[in-house]
């Protein structure tokens, strides 16, 4: 999980719909009922708030940092939805919980989508959904509609820097950064509650995860051999850190779309001081 922005205000329409206030309009806070939602899943403003939140986030998941559109043969399919960080369904409340705009973010479907991602399905993959599946639900689906906002980091309230998960190479599981958590000044428990809350260390996502971390070290290795004419089992710890300051730029640079890597935090974490040199630099467009 990483720093993320959020909107500061709805988005207009993109063409003449019907927008955000328009629904509002129709459907006020004063007489909010847990269906409004229902409503809304079939308003024209709906897909223009996933798209805006999708846009503000780079693409990836507010949680797990997956991403949030899958390509396959030249075609994509999404697994994104409107994740309420505290849950909708506390009406009657103060705070218009299920249309107030720092309660919403873009994630991914948890890991739920077998029609869509499943064995024998056009778009298998087996970061979006993977058997059993209940055991690899993450996120959002994972939360459900536990009141956490205590308990958890909101992905809009993390400090852009220092990060504050490290992980593993080994297996790819994530962990707390224990010395980072005590410079950010955040509860260290805090965060692991966050990990274990919202399953971000279950096995689909971990194995996403290690086969990154794999890629990454195989590339610092094969530049080992192309620059430094030595195989990569022979590269010191200060060689491997030289490559990695070659490299670092090539893994953070913005797509035209806006789109960051997934899984950001983790290339961020490999690459280590060489990665916080970068991102410290203004504008942090990453964030």
């Amino acid at each position: 999980m990483k720093k993320v922005k959020q909107l500061s205000a709805a988005p207009p329409s993109l063409s003449s719909k019907p927008n955000l206030s328009d629904f509002l309009k129709d459907y006020p806070h004063t007489t909010r009922h847990t269906n409004d939602w229902d409503a809304f899943n079939n308003h024209p403003a709906k897909k223009d708030l996933l798209q805006a939140l999708h846009k503000v986030q780079h693409g990836l998941c507010a949680y797990c940092e997956i991403s949030l559109m899958v390509s396959s043969n030249g075609t994509s399919i999404d697994d994104r939805q409107i994740e309420h960080f505290h849950p909708k369904s506390d009406i009657p409340h103060a705070t218009d919980w299920m249309f107030e705009l720092s309660n919403l973010f873009a994630t991914c479907l948890g890991g739920e989508s077998k029609n869509r991602f499943g064995v024998g399905s056009k778009f298998k993959d087996e970061g979006h959904y993977l058997e059993p599946a209940k055991d690899n639900y993450s996120c959002g689906k994972a939360k459900e509609a536990e009141v956490l906002d205590t308990k958890i980091l909101k992905p809009s309230e993390l400090p852009a820097s220092p990060p504050l998960f490290t992980f593993s190479t080994m297996d790819g599981s994530i962990n707390v950064n224990q010395a980072n958590c005590k410079v950010a000044e955040i509860e260290s428990q805090k965060v692991q509650n966050t990990i274990d809350k919202l399953n971000l260390d279950c096995r689909r996502l971990r194995n996403q995860r290690k086969k990154l971390l794999q890629s990454l070290e195989k590339e610092v290795r094969e530049l080992g051999k192309e620059v430094l004419s030595k195989p990569g089992e022979e590269l010191s710890d200060e060689e491997l850190e030289w490559l990695k300051a070659e490299l670092v730029k090539e893994f953070f640079q913005m797509e035209k779309d806006g789109s960051i890597p997934e899984f950001f935090s983790t290339v961020r974490d490999f690459f280590g001081n060489h990665a916080e040199t970068i991102l410290s630099q203004p504008p942090q467009e990453w964030i």
